[in-house]
């Protein structure tokens, strides 16, 4: 159960991480060159650390559905 429930809190959190990679992409000039250090930044390391904060989050909250040994 506690795999699942941090599993589930990282597909929630992809939402925000793509919307606030979305944001940080169009404040930053909306670059077309899939190589530029801001296009890789925004698309990539935004929502890929929203996920990862949100896996990290939903283990270390869900210790109470650990089974015990």
């Amino acid at each position: 159960m506690r795999m699942t429930r941090a599993l589930s809190f990282g597909f929630v959190m992809l939402i925000p991480g793509l919307f606030l990679g979305l944001l940080v992409w169009i404040l930053v000039g909306r670059p077309d060159d899939n190589l530029s250090l801001a296009t890789i930044f925004a698309c990539n390391l935004i929502p890929i650390s929203s996920v990862l904060l949100g896996i990290f989050f939903g283990w270390k909250t869900g210790e109470e559905y650990a089974m015990q040994s």
